[in-house]
This record gives C-alpha cells, structure tokens and sequence, in this order.
C-alpha cells in the first residue's frame, strides 16, 4: 500500500532499524554497516523541502589514471526497502547515486573504479564548529558499488547508511518510488510539478551540508528509448528543471497531492519519480553531459534535466546479488519454535 504522504513516510522512516548487508563494525567515522537500534520520532516534523534534503548526501569518489588522482562529486541520496522477516518498519538502507559518479569517466568511454568513497552527512549534534563529517567507506567484501545489469541505466547503489544516533538524515521508503504501477494508479503525467535536490557546486556549505533545492514539471515521460547519459539508448524521464554541475544522483520528487487530474487530494503528497542524471544542451550535436563535475566543460544548458526513472532503482535494489545479501542477513535471525 502507498504511503501518500512523503513527510509522514520519511518521519517513519528515521525510526525503523536499518539492517545491512556488510560485515564490518560501525565507528564513529563510518557509515554504520550494521544493525541500530530505532531513533525516537521527532516531536517536530521538518518541512516537505528540509525532509527531501535530509534524505541527501555530497559524494566523493578519489579515482587514479596515468595521470595521476583525481576526485568526482556528486549528489547522493539514501533509501530504505522493507524487509518484514526482520519485524514491522524494518529493512535494509542503501546510498543511491549515478553509475557516472560511483564509476567516473564511464560517461566519457573512460570507466575508472574507485579508489576510495566519501560520504559527508550532517551531524545530530555539531562537533566544535563542524556540524557535518565526511565518512570514508570502508570498502571491501560486499560494500562496494552495484550497477545494472542494463549498461543504459546510469544508476549506482551502496548497502551502506550512516547511524542514525549520530548524523541527521532520513531515507526515502521504496514504498515511495513511482514505479510504473504507482504512475498509472495515481496518473502522473506531463505537467506535473516536480522538485529536487542536490549538491551545490558553489556553495555545499562548509559547517555543514547545504542542498539546494529547484522546482519544475515533468516535461517528457516517452515510450521509445532516449540517449541517456552512458550514451546509449535506454529509459528515461525528462523534467522542465534546471540541472547543473553536482546535481548528479539527486532525488526528484512528483506531486500527487492538490487538485489532480480533476479530483482534490488533500495535503502535499509526493513520490520519488527518478534520479538527475544530466541534461540536455541546446546547442545540436552535443551528447547528453552528464550533471556532475568531472571534465570541466561547460555546455549551454537548455534547462531540460535527464531522469533514471525511479522503477530503474526498484529494479536494482530487487536484483539476484542485493536480494542475496538480504537473505544471507535473515538466515542470521534465529529461527522460531
């Protein structure tokens, strides 16, 4: 069942525990990879924009050529999918980003993988003047990137969250993906208003994360496959939203809520539609650039922003290795008599 409401869903979402699927013990400095215990639920309810933004994080992926080290950012976001053989608001919690972010250089013919991963989250409580870490993953075993299968769909998935005792985040329920079931059942559409998160070039924030956040409508959601971002044909949405340098990996939210298709739903209501992944140029004879910082180039933007549909990630974290770290995590569970 749908959870209508994305302020309701993410306040519940903070206070489930997060099982994970890898295998070293949390620290301080790292995300946690491990069972939590549950956070108590805020007695104040952040506004719709502040509860998208806690669901972000600014990414760095360290990467080496021949030339030497380099850094990619990005946007980052976390989610969560139920899992009920661990109880009632339980499941397992991911970082979600583009594969060209995870894997720079891929958008360019070039894939280079990663040397090392930082995720900076904001803290519950500042340390001295900083109210935000930059956690180094510690990579290894089963945490590390999963791609798709499909080398189309520019789409990247960590099982790693941070603890929730100690850093200020939320996470996006799977229950809130627009799959292609929920865009039918709720009529979305072109036309409607759209709005995401993301990573700041100019101004991340230096105390803590600042996400910026802009607004717009889906202007496009074709049949026929479109060139994405790896430069091959595949699914995509595209929104009336400008995206820029960073903005890679953000989560773009679609309104349900209001009057809809002739009919009033009462409150804000939204679901998560897809991922920034680029934008279009409005120059002929460009590809798609990709939405992050990596080369440099600066391309004239026509204001057209590229989405991974959201079903794309329901996809991934559905697929045969992920759902195995699930059930090797249950197999743990002591069995009932």
């Amino acid at each position: 069942m749908r959870i209508s409401r994305l302020l309701a869903a993410l306040a519940v979402a903070i206070t489930t525990t997060v099982a994970s699927t890898a295998q070293q013990p949390p620290t301080p400095q790292q995300p946690q990879t491990g069972q939590t215990p549950a956070a108590t639920t805020p007695t104040v309810q952040p506004s719709l924009a502040d509860a998208a933004r806690k669901t972000v994080a600014f990414v760095t992926v360290l990467y080496s050529t021949s030339s030497g080290f380099f850094e990619a950012r990005g946007t980052g976001f976390f989610v969560s999918i139920a899992d009920k053989r661990f109880g009632s608001n339980q499941g397992f919690g991911y970082l979600v980003t583009n594969r060209h972010v995870a894997q720079p250089g891929i958008d360019l013919g070039t894939p280079h993988d990663a040397t090392q991963v930082r995720v900076r989250v904001n803290l519950k409580t500042p340390q001295g003047d900083n109210g935000s870490l930059d956690l180094p993953v510690p990579l290894g075993g089963t945490l590390h990137w999963y791609f798709p299968k499909d080398n189309s769909v520019d789409l990247a998935v960590m099982p790693v969250t941070p603890s929730v005792d100690m850093f200020d985040y939320m996470v996006v329920p799977s229950s809130l993906f627009a799959t292609e079931e929920q865009i039918k059942s709720s009529s979305i559409d072109v036309g409607d208003q759209v709005f995401f998160t993301g990573f700041f070039s100019s101004f991340p924030g230096q105390k803590r994360i600042e996400p910026i956040v802009r607004q717009g409508i889906l202007a496009m959601m074709p049949d026929e496959p479109i060139q994405t971002t790896l430069h091959k044909p595949g699914r995509l949405y595209l929104a009336d939203a400008h995206a820029f340098h960073g903005n890679s990996g953000s989560p773009v939210f679609v309104s349900v809520g209001g009057m809809h298709r002739g009919a009033f739903i009462a409150g804000e209501s939204y679901l998560l539609i897809g991922i920034i992944s680029g934008y279009f140029p409005e120059s002929a004879g460009y590809t798609v650039p990709a939405a992050t910082v990596l080369t440099g180039e600066v391309h004239d933007n026509s204001g057209i922003a590229a989405l991974v549909p959201a079903d794309e990630l329901m996809k991934l974290l559905s697929c045969p290795e992920l759902q195995a770290l699930r059930d090797q995590e249950a197999a743990k569970l002591p069995r009932k008599p």
